[in-house]
């Protein structure tokens, strides 16, 4: 049941049942105006409506009875238990379809505008993105100062990786990725230079486990590592193992390392400020059945730097857009005060930003909109990650469905009919984004094949044009947002050239991201740096495993005796 809000005065009109008795009124074009309008802010809207402004209050009013609507008090759910001063009459609720009805029949021009108007605010100016780019940066810095660590959003943590792969590493290694809904293990046999033999395995983490308890979910994974090393029949062989730890982390040294905060729907108890490498060598004590040795812990960004360095010495940064989105670079060790024991008289160390977390302490304000500040609220870890929460693919999809539904309940999309899929949250998937922009221009293939599934089946080629303009508004914010970090971080490394390694689904798999992400990059670096985007091929899973080859090489293992 849908709950309309009525102005109490409502011009000079007469009112009945909420609505003024006025047959001139623009707002429906019937006998009555229902007052109401949804919470959109136009900056044109259909012939016969004007935008008001009282106190700072928008309003819709009808220029010929002069009847308005705080799009502030637009329309809202009513409980199935709400109380009988909540209910809302029969006559209210035709008064608000008829509403909708004049959305509806709206121009198709009209219509257009409307989404644009409403899609503006996620638009990035040049302004905006020089202003998001100095305040990475002070945020970055403040992260690697002692005195301003503690209370800096953007960490910036140290990984205590100060060797990138030479090519050298030989030899038979574990790698563990645990980084989402899924984790991996892989075998990896490095033979001659860029010669490689991976196996892995990919294992759920059932949602019980995600909620639950940090003996279960690191007993699950030690289960799945026996599995793993007795179908691939090294049980018997004490390999070296590369942990990737896709969390938020505090290091303390190369094999320790404590869980900072939970994020991606994780929320397993006994684990945050705990060392997550002795967890996992606990619950690999208590099965009693497989040896391994964990001798790194590093967080995805850093696998995928190691990864990409593989295969190309220029690569000093990993990225990460996927279920979340973080970054890590090589850093003078002199700029990292946060640095804790000995340099081995090494002169770089990659730092694992963290950059998720850019924006907690509101800086990002000035770029939020209503829909990402809903996405706040509703989220497992509000006022947290907001930086990840403008790009990843945890929420991309949720941030269209709300502008959507947006647009349903104006009457703007669909003719204001709606489905029970759309209405719900998180089952507008972050992978119909990338279906939907898919399509050729001028053909919406794809988008009427995804709307179906959510239930839409009566949909016009204007509506998929709509939609896929949504979607396009959200991914190129997405795209911009990362960009603006990486290019902060390529103009303070300051080296001619960089090579980005890059990995995670939404990177990898929306068709424009990569050519955005250049494209805005490219205008924020200063004059004479140059870079790439390197799409990481093995994933963060292979970098585990040749941070654990590093560990291991001979002028390293000096380093440790």
């Amino acid at each position: 049941m849908q709950k309309v809000s009525i102005n109490s005065e409502c011009g000079k009109a007469s009112m009945s049942n909420g609505c003024c008795n006025v047959g001139a009124c623009k707002l429906q074009k019937r006998a009555s105006c229902p007052c109401v309008a949804s919470k959109i802010a136009f900056t044109s809207l259909p012939n016969g409506l004007t935008m008001n402004n009282n106190n700072n209050s928008k309003e819709l009013q009808c220029t010929s009875c002069h009847c308005s609507d705080e799009t502030d008090k637009a329309v809202s759910r009513v409980s199935n238990k709400a109380t009988s001063s909540e209910a809302v009459n029969d006559d209210n609720i035709l008064c608000h379809k008829r509403a909708i009805e004049s959305f509806a029949s709206a121009s198709v021009a009209e219509k257009r505008k409307m989404i644009l108007d409403l899609c503006q605010q996620l638009v990035l100016t040049d302004e905006q993105n020089q202003e998001l780019t100095r305040r990475i940066l002070h945020e970055i810095k403040n992260g690697l100062a002692k005195e301003t660590h503690k209370k800096a959003d953007v960490k910036c943590f140290v990984t205590y990786v100060q060797d990138l792969p030479n090519g050298k590493e030989r030899g038979k290694f574990l790698a563990l990725d645990l980084g989402g809904t899924n984790f991996r293990v892989l075998l990896i046999h490095l033979k001659e230079e860029h010669d490689f033999q991976m196996e892995s395995r990919i294992y759920a983490i059932p949602e019980h486990i995600m909620i639950g308890s940090g003996k279960q979910l690191f007993d699950h994974i030690a289960e799945c590592l026996c599995n793993f090393v007795t179908e691939h029949q090294v049980k018997y062989e004490c390999l070296p193992l590369g942990f990737t730890f896709s969390f938020p982390l505090k290091q303390l040294g190369l094999t320790k390392g404590l869980l900072v905060t939970w994020t991606k729907g994780f929320n397993c108890e006994g684990v945050v400020n705990e060392d997550v490498v002795q967890l996992l060598k606990d619950a690999i004590a208590r099965r009693g059945d497989i040896k391994i040795d964990v001798c790194a812990i590093l967080n995805d960004t850093t696998g995928t730097l190691m990864s990409c360095a593989w295969k190309n010495p220029s690569c000093k940064i990993g990225l990460i857009v996927g279920t979340g989105s973080n970054a890590c670079y090589v850093e003078q060790v002199k700029e990292c005060e946060m640095f804790d024991g000995d340099t081995h008289g090494k002169p770089h160390v990659v730092i694992n930003t963290e950059w998720g977390a850019f924006g907690n302490n509101g800086s990002l304000n000035f770029v939020r909109t209503e829909f990402d500040e809903e996405i706040d609220r509703h989220s497992i870890n509000p006022g947290q990650q907001i930086f990840e929460k403008m790009i990843s693919g945890m929420y991309m999809g949720e941030l269209v469905r709300l502008i959507m539904v947006k647009m349903v309940q104006a009457g703007v999309l669909f003719k204001g009919r709606s489905s029970d899929v759309l209405m719900t949250r998180g089952q507008f998937f972050t992978k119909y984004v990338s279906e939907i922009e898919a399509d050729e221009p001028d053909t919406y293939s794809n988008c009427h094949m995804v709307l179906e599934e959510l239930g839409l089946t009566e949909v016009t080629d204007d509506d998929c044009a709509n939609v896929r303009y949504i979607c396009e508004c959200v991914s190129k914010r997405a795209a911009h947002l990362v960009s603006c970090g990486i290019a902060t971080l390529i103009n303070k490394m300051n080296e001619p050239h960089v090579t980005v390694g890059v990995d995670g689904s939404v990177y990898r798999f929306h068709p424009k991201f990569h050519r955005l992400m250049v494209e805005k990059i490219a205008q924020i670096v200063k004059p004479g740096l140059t870079f790439e985007l390197m799409l990481s091929e093995d994933g963060s899973g292979r970098g585990a495993a040749l941070v654990a080859a590093v560990a291991s090489r001979e002028d390293n293992v000096s380093h440790k005796k």
